[in-house]
């Protein structure tokens, strides 16, 4: 009796065994291969590579990321090249110092699985700044993270009526008195690289007004008009001093005009700047200024200049103008900013000189 129940015994332990033998395996989850990177230059796209096991069980492979670890999540999905699967992730910006990622595996049976990392634990790639990034990202700081300059302005400068003594200073025909007096509107448009190109922009000046100039029969009193487009490139030459290289195209109802200038900037990206600067048009002037700004104050620039010009079109009369200017910062993006000053171009006649601008940065 005991010898028949061990035998039913052992038969029924072999039949287990034979069925567990013949049943399908329980299949392997799909998993990737992956080198994750530790450090990246900021500037660059940053390839990502994978080797995925099991892949007839996959759809597709997706890289979650987001740039400093904050925000969300964004993704890319991965493609087929010659070594594998490949994610680029786009470059950043310099101030992203770095980047954070984890890899899913969107299965056939419409499952997600995490395949490297995870969205509670991500893993972190160090951004490195390249060459003169650290300079661009100090002086970005400065203008607030603002590149583009939209600026718009207008002045009026009088130098007064001179007396005209028998005609002799601006002819008969002008009556008793020389008026030397005009206005000025204009915009520009910046771009600022804060490399070694700093920055780049276009501005268009209109202007209006009467002064004595010389001609054939003497001087004579004669209507100004100028409408000019000026292209400046700013260099850095080295850590604090910037030349910006101008070049200008006028023209008026009687002559097309060209022009050019240089202006030499002392302690840029400083809180104190000195500028110094040259600039004429053909048959309009020539121009030699010296400027001081500063921003010592909180949100308030402020600035003091001397100009002495023969412009415009006084030819061979030179003029000195002293000038005072004074803004405010409105948050990161309006500026707008005064000027006052006193001019003259004869020892016995003199007059004010007044404008303003607004600017708004992005």
């Amino acid at each position: 009796m005991r010898t028949s129940a061990l035998c039913l015994a052992l038969s029924l332990c072999a039949l287990a065994h034979n069925a567990r033998a013949q049943s399908p395996a329980t299949p392997e989850l799909p998993s990737i291969e992956h080198a994750p990177p530790a450090a990246a230059h900021a500037r660059e796209a940053l390839p990502l590579r994978f080797g995925i096991r099991h892949l007839e069980r996959v759809t597709r492979l997706v890289v979650r990321w987001r740039p400093g670890g904050i925000g969300a999540w964004r993704s890319s999905v991965a493609t087929r090249d010659a070594g594998g699967w490949r994610v680029d992730l786009p470059a950043q910006p310099i101030t992203a110092r770095a980047m954070d990622y984890y890899v899913v595996l969107e299965l056939v049976d419409g499952a997600t699985r995490a395949s490297f990392a995870s969205e509670e634990h991500p893993h972190r790639v160090v951004l490195r700044p390249e060459e003169g990034d650290e300079r661009e990202l100090i002086e970005l700081t400065r203008h607030r993270g603002r590149r583009l300059e939209i600026t718009g302005g207008g002045e009026y400068t009088d130098f007064g009526a001179a007396p005209n003594t028998n005609g002799e200073r601006c002819g008969r025909a002008s009556g008793d008195r020389c008026p030397d007096h005009w206005y000025t509107l204009w915009g520009e448009v910046r771009y600022r690289f804060h490399r070694r190109v700093r920055s780049v922009a276009v501005r268009v000046d209109r202007l209006d007004g009467q002064t004595t100039r010389s001609t054939s029969e003497g001087p004579r009193t004669r209507d100004v008009g100028l409408v000019a487009a000026t292209a400046s490139v700013e260099f850095r030459l080295v850590e604090l001093v910037s030349l910006h290289v101008l070049g200008t195209l006028g023209a008026n109802e009687e002559t097309v005009q060209v022009g050019g200038g240089l202006r030499l900037d002392v302690g840029t990206g400083q809180p104190a700047v000195v500028s110094l600067g040259f600039q004429g048009i053909t048959s309009y002037g020539l121009t030699a200024s010296a400027w001081m700004r500063w921003e010592t104050a909180r949100d308030t620039p402020l600035g003091a200049g001397i100009e002495l010009t023969s412009q415009p079109g006084a030819n061979d009369q030179w003029g000195l103008r002293l000038l005072a200017e004074g803004g405010r910062h409105f948050g990161r993006h309006l500026t707008v900013l005064a000027r006052v000053g006193y001019g003259a171009r004869q020892q016995d006649a003199g007059g004010f000189t007044g404008g303003g601008s607004v600017r708004v940065s992005f």
